[in-house]
């Protein structure tokens, strides 16, 4: 989870499965690029994604922090982190009070590991004086799985029973853009996505412009996993890609098993516009079906996009399936 970055924001976030990055301000697009390449590699490796910041010449990223989760699955979580620069991560365990890991002004970084993690929360030191006492959240915080954020500070929960959701900490006024669909391409890019074709099933209404205050964002649940708000557009397939330019907007990336590939590398586009949730079909191969109450099954067409009610249900292929829930109360 992150805070969208201000007017100020200078810190970019990159996140993969098991693996997050936070750069400081002043990241050039070459080390960008040469980094996320090293994250989404299918080969994934600790040692070259940290190789991959340079500590010197042009490009050289004076702060950096780097976590990777190294024992996946088990009940004690282990990761490993480094860090550069004014880069913080403050971390969080179920046996010991909060610490405030920092590269101590070891060159070119500092690196540890940490046993039974329940949380880390990345930022720079100039944010506090040291670690708060409870992982707390405000509940504004916007989800991120796969992709790329511009942001004030990353919140990586492990476990999420241990967080505290402190209300009184909600940044008002936090209204994100929302971005065009891509169509199927193997890479989704902020600043290259053509326009949606709205099809026959559905599209924009006059409630597109009410006022975000008075709404409550949906939620989406993709399979089995845990239903998150959706407050920004979501891209949905085998292999979304990117972004590796920022405009701006944020979207939220989730890759999902298709061992068969009758999903697509970028298959669905969904994203609320007022009190409206509208599911886009971004031309794939197989095609979407998507499931309103009471109503029978509709098959659309590639590129149609369906304004769907709570409840619907939405099948992309090998077994994937996406529901549309209610805001939470």
């Amino acid at each position: 989870m992150y805070d969208a970055a201000s007017s100020s924001g200078s810190q970019l976030a990159l996140v993969v499965p098991g693996m997050v990055a936070v750069l400081g301000g002043g990241c050039s697009q070459t080390v960008l690029s040469r980094l996320w390449d090293e994250m989404s590699s299918d080969s994934v490796s600790f040692e070259r994604v940290v190789q991959a910041v340079p500590s010197l010449g042009a490009d050289a990223v004076t702060s950096f922090a780097v976590a990777a989760l190294e024992t996946d699955g088990m009940a004690s979580a282990v990761l490993t982190v480094v860090a550069r620069g004014a880069s913080v991560v403050d971390v969080y365990t179920a046996d010991a009070v909060p610490r405030r890991f920092s590269s101590q002004g070891l060159r070119p970084w500092h690196l540890s590991s940490f046993s039974n993690v329940t949380g880390l929360r990345f930022g720079a030191s100039i944010d506090a004086v040291g670690p708060a006492e409870m992982m707390t959240i405000s509940g504004a915080e916007l989800p991120l799985v796969l992709g790329v954020a511009s942001v004030d500070s990353v919140i990586w929960m492990l476990d999420e029973a241990r967080a505290i959701v402190d209300t009184s900490a909600r940044r008002e006024g936090q209204e994100p853009r929302a971005a065009t669909v891509a169509g199927d391409d193997p890479e989704i890019t902020l600043e290259r996505v053509p326009g949606r074709r709205v099809g026959r099933h559905g599209g924009m209404h006059a409630s597109d412009t009410a006022s975000p205050h008075q709404i409550r964002p949906s939620r989406v649940r993709i399979g089995t996993q845990a239903p998150f708000e959706l407050h920004v557009p979501v891209y949905i397939g085998r292999r979304p890609r990117g972004p590796r330019q920022l405009a701006g907007d944020q979207v939220v990336l989730v890759e999902v098993p298709s061992p068969t590939r009758e999903v697509s590398a970028s298959h669905l586009h969904i994203e609320q516009r007022g009190r409206e949730v509208i599911v886009t079909d971004l031309q794939s191969t197989n095609g979407t079906a998507v499931t309103l109450p009471g109503s029978p099954r509709i098959k659309l067409k590639p590129g149609d996009s369906i304004v769907l009610p709570p409840y619907s249900r939405v099948e992309i292929g090998d077994g994937n399936v996406i529901e549309i829930l209610p805001g939470a109360d």
